[in-house]
């Protein structure tokens, strides 16, 4: 028999978005392998797949070159575009083989409120402050932009990376509603996942490899994604409430400008007040605690 008082949970709070959100954890579950790492036999054909349907491309375009020669009379010509397309047609497969990013998705989640347009700054804000003062060890990017919506409607974003996976962050007003959500992926290059996959090969004939390794090798991403989402719950639950985040919070040196405009939507019936936004600017400042805005600059995952 299970006693009441063997079940109370110390410092629990009920009847909130979070207390039921944290109640959920609270079950144990099958296995996630959306993180797991490994690379499958599977990503390694459609990775060689892809650099010959690449390099075939290639060979078939000096093929055809060839050949036309050849009709036309030059015997030598066609035999030295065909070889030069046999080289160049190698050489495209091993880039693309060992150069071309192959993306994941990992999870996402997104909520549209309606009546909370009002609240993008302040939820954008609360998200990147709550992230700052937890000192999240992630790499980030700061960016905002027109979304081509209308004059007052612009997209606010994070990028935080760290290693192969990235994490997207978005807050953006929508009609009279706001859009919350984030999305994350992970993404490595071809000689990485090469690589990876000889890796555990060979550790796997030695008996070094283990589920137990396998699964413990997922443990950042995943505190990396509840990281991201706890954030942007705590975002969430501003705009229900309808709170004023102070600018400051998130963005110590005020929020960035925006980056660049969007094309200018056609009038809308009933809404004269619907037009295209203002020219933007690029923009290069100091923000998230002392660390300068990563403005033009890829992700470090892209790099």
């Amino acid at each position: 028999m299970i006693y009441p008082e063997a079940m109370n949970i110390p410092g629990w709070r009920g009847g909130d978005g979070n207390a039921a959100y944290l109640d959920k954890t609270l079950r144990h579950r099958p296995i996630e392998l959306s993180l797991d790492d490994s690379v499958s036999l599977n990503t390694m054909f459609m990775l060689f797949i892809r650099a010959l349907f690449a390099s075939f491309l290639v060979w078939f375009v000096f093929g055809f070159l060839s050949l036309f020669a050849a009709v036309g009379g030059s015997s030598s010509g066609a035999v030295s575009i065909a070889g030069f397309g046999a080289l160049v047609a190698g050489i495209i497969f091993w880039v693309v083989l060992l150069l071309a990013r192959f993306t994941e998705p990992i999870g996402e989640w997104r909520v549209l409120l309606e009546d909370r347009t009002g609240s993008v700054e302040s939820t954008y804000s609360k998200i990147a402050g709550s992230l700052r003062v937890r000192e999240i060890p992630l790499a980030w990017t700061v960016r905002r932009m027109y979304t081509g919506i209308g004059a007052r409607h612009v997209s606010n974003r994070l990028v935080l990376t760290e290693g192969n996976y990235s994490a997207y962050v978005s807050v953006f007003g929508y009609g009279t509603s706001l859009y919350l959500g984030w999305m994350m992926w992970r993404s490595r290059r071809g000689y990485v996942l090469i690589g990876k996959y000889l890796v555990d090969l060979v550790n796997g004939m030695l008996g070094r490899t283990d589920p137990e390794t396998i699964m413990l090798r997922t443990e950042r991403p995943r505190a990396m994604r509840e990281a991201v989402h706890a954030a942007c719950r705590e975002g969430l639950y501003v705009a229900i409430e309808g709170q004023d985040v102070p600018i400051g919070f998130g963005f110590p040196h005020g929020l960035p400008p925006i980056d660049a405009p969007g094309p200018t939507p056609p009038p809308v019936a009933g809404n004269p007040g619907f037009a295209g936004p203002p020219p933007g600017q690029q923009h290069q400042a100091p923000g998230f605690g002392d660390q300068p805005w990563q403005n033009g600059d890829e992700p470090p995952y892209q790099r």
